[in-house]
C-alpha cells in the first residue's frame, strides 16, 4: 500500500512540474501556444493503472489544473474527465501501448479540447491563433508518448503489479 502512495504522490508531482512547464514557462516562450502533457499522462494511466486508481488521480489533477487556468469552473474537469473515458472505452478497440498511436491520440483529443473550449465558450477564442492551435497539437502528439512512457516507468519503480 505504501509503494501505490509513493506512485501517486510521484505522479502528483510530475503534474506540478508539468503545470509550472504550462503555466509560466511555455507562455514565456510564446505566449498563445499551449501544450497539453496531461493527455499524455491521462493515456498512461489508462495503459499502465487500473480504473480505480487512474479516475480519481484524473479528476484531481485536472481540478489542480482548473485553479492555473482562467476557464469557467467545472470546465476542465469536464474535458479531462470525457477524455479519460473516451481513450478507456478506445483501449479495447486499439492498441494503446504503440508510440505512434499515443501521438495521434494526443493530437486528437488536444483538437476535441480545443474545439469544445471554443464551443461552450465562444467561438472568438479561436480567431487569430490557428498557428500557435496547430502548433500545439504536434507538441502535445510528441510529449504523449514520452508522458505515457514516464508514467509506465514510475509503475516499474515503485514494482507495482496489476492484474
Amino acid at each position: 500500500m505504501l509503494k501505490l502512495w509513493k506512485f501517486q504522490i510521484s505522479l502528483f508531482g510530475i503534474l506540478f512540474a508539468v503545470i509550472l512547464l504550462e503555466a509560466s514557462i511555455i507562455p514565456a516562450a510564446w505566449a498563445p501556444l499551449r501544450v497539453d502533457f496531461f493527455i499524455g499522462m491521462i493515456i498512461g494511466q489508462i495503459i499502465f493503472v487500473p480504473f480505480s486508481q487512474g479516475f480519481p488521480f484524473v479528476i484531481l489533477g485536472s481540478l489542480i489544473l482548473q485553479a492555473f487556468s482562467g476557464a469557467r469552473l467545472g470546465l476542465i474537469p469536464l474535458l479531462y474527465i470525457f477524455t479519460f473515458m473516451a481513450i478507456e472505452v478506445l483501449k479495447n478497440l486499439i492498441y494503446l501501448e504503440n508510440a505512434y498511436i499515443q501521438a495521434s491520440l494526443g493530437v486528437l483529443f488536444y483538437c476535441l479540447i480545443a474545439a469544445a473550449t471554443a464551443f461552450l465558450t465562444d467561438f472568438a477564442y479561436l480567431k487569430g491563433i490557428t498557428v500557435p492551435l496547430v502548433v500545439g497539437a504536434l507538441l502535445t502528439g510528441f510529449v504523449s508518448p514520452m508522458m505515457a512512457y514516464v508514467v509506465g516507468r514510475l509503475q516499474m519503480a515503485y514494482e507495482l503489479e496489476y492484474e
